[in-house]
């Protein structure tokens, strides 16, 4: 009779876990050397190149089982991975020298990508190491400027509890093998790399892709213990703050991602995006942006706490998944009083998280009491909001609305439950004719929307993208109208029905 096989050993999570934080240990005293040695020695000396491969050796041990190594501060503590790093006498310099670092870079901690090379880690440290120059996001811009993407700084820890919406922990593979269908509506054609998101040129890459991370990062990276601390998210906001000053064009990054959590971190980036520059059309001061980018970027945080409840798209709601997604406004609301310390910037967020579905026809939820008026802040929002989600796959019956489209419907048939004010504002943002928008000149010739013409929004600035026999364009062909030239006769000619469903001879709307 042969011996009955040994049935595999179930892993100890405690065992995991005190894994985890000696490998911490290690990555904080090799983080602690590398710096150290980074103030005597350039960045690239032979010295200093050591260290690195060192640090990199400790950071290793904890890739060959998880994505990513996260390293962050909270306060006077570190943790790797969501779990808080010991502090001992051996090593309390050590972890001393990483909180004040961290500290006089304005940054969280660090970020570090499976696949990670010697070089791009070096590459970082040559920002790193300059405190006084790159600190905060402007360390992340730097970053992200020099193609460094495998590690980055973290702006914000995120304090959001595990198994979330926004929780980015370890996923099941059978899951990711293929494509999740978003409860909320959101029809992925196929799945994309995580936090890759697709904009229509013309777009301001730098300061969509830099909000993208920072809400990943508010949202996502770690899961620690305490609330939600608005000034990180004031941080996050901030280069959406400024692409308003700058006018940089409003181009909704149109995406196709397989998970769900990624997908909102894109809504929330695209809807602080609009609601920040029609605020700024608006006339509001950059203190009253700050707080209107973070009540945008938070306004659905309360779908996590109904996210199991949904089971389908939007336009397939039973009436209990109904009931049930109309409660998210309400669930937001709690969540931010909760987490967050009330202060007048945290109440401006529950308002908004509240009434972003409170329409003035009276059609939306929850039910406003008799008397009651929704805020400037949140009547803002609930026009970003419908822009966005109806260009961002929201049903399927959506899923190919192009930007000239979700306009006119907003202006059109559901006009009612906007205030009109922030009607005027939405087309101040985005013109007649919406970034991103292709269209044909009355020549044939067929454009992209680069930007609205503040002077006259029926003539956009457009670049020529091909000829009207479809060839394309020649270097001597002038490829850019800022505005159209009225003597080309094609100011008033735009016909905005996307190529190449558009019929020949039809004029605009």
């Amino acid at each position: 009779m042969s011996p009955a096989p040994e049935l595999p050993a179930t892993p100890d999570p405690r065992r995991a876990e005190q894994n985890i934080r000696e490998m911490g240990l290690r990555i904080i005293m090799r983080l602690s050397a590398l710096i150290r040695i980074g103030r005597a020695y350039q960045v690239g000396n032979q010295i200093f190149t050591k260290q690195i491969l060192s640090f990199l050796d400790a950071a290793r041990g904890v890739l060959a089982d998880a994505e990513e190594v996260v390293l962050v501060s909270l306060e006077t503590d570190l943790y790797l991975n969501g779990f808080r790093i010991p502090i001992r006498t051996a090593n309390l310099r050590f972890h001393q020298t990483v909180l004040e670092e961290f500290r006089r870079r304005k940054i969280a901690g660090i970020r570090i990508e499976k696949g990670v090379e010697p070089l791009e880690v070096e590459n970082f440290f040559v920002f790193f190491m300059r405190p006084d120059v790159y600190y905060g996001t402007s360390m992340l811009e730097a970053c992200l400027a020099a193609g460094i993407d495998r590690m980055l700084p973290v702006i914000h820890a995120s304090t959001e509890a595990p198994e979330s919406e926004f929780f980015d922990g370890e996923r099941d593979p059978e899951r990711d093998a293929k494509p999740e269908e978003d409860t909320w509506g959101a029809i992925p054609e196929k799945p994309e790399p995580e936090t890759q998101s697709r904009m229509p040129r013309g777009a301001s890459h730098k300061s969509y892709r830099i909000a993208m991370l920072g809400t990943r990062s508010l949202l996502a990276t770690t899961s620690l213990s305490a609330g939600i601390e608005l000034r990180h998210a004031k941080r996050v906001v901030q280069p959406l703050v400024d692409g308003a000053f700058d006018k940089e064009p409003v181009v909704v990054g149109l995406t196709t991602l397989g998970h769900h959590d990624e997908y909102t971190y894109a809504h929330s980036v695209n809807v602080c995006m609009v609601a920040v520059t029609m605020a700024h059309a608006l006339g509001l001061d950059r203190r009253a942006l700050a707080d209107l980018g973070v009540a945008a970027l938070l306004h659905d945080v309360g779908k996590n706490a109904v996210a199991d409840l949904i089971q389908r798209p939007f336009d397939e709601f039973t009436d209990d998944e109904k009931i049930a997604a109309e409660r998210h406004p309400v669930e937001g609301a709690k969540l931010l009083a909760r987490t967050t310390t009330l202060n007048p910037t945290t109440l401006r967020c529950i308002r908004v998280a509240l009434e972003h579905h409170m329409y003035p026809a009276g059609d939306g939820y929850p039910e406003a009491p008799k008397g009651w008026s929704t805020s400037l802040l949140s009547r803002i929002v609930t026009v970003a909001d419908c822009y966005v989600s109806l260009q961002t796959y929201r049903s399927r019956h959506g899923a190919n609305v192009t930007p000239y489209q979700a306009l006119g419907m907003m202006l059109g048939p559901m006009r009612a439950s906007f205030d009109p004010v922030m009607l005027w504002a939405l087309v101040q943002t985005v013109g007649l004719y919406p970034p991103g928008q292709v269209v044909v000149l009355e020549n044939g010739y067929i454009a992209l929307v680069l930007s609205p013409n503040p002077q006259d929004l029926e003539r956009p600035h457009v670049r020529v993208i091909a000829r009207a026999d479809r060839r394309r364009l020649t270097p001597e062909e002038p490829s850019e109208y800022r505005p159209i030239p009225s003597e080309l006769n094609v100011g008033r000619a735009l016909r905005a029905e996307e190529y190449p469903e558009e019929p020949e001879g039809e004029a605009a709307a």
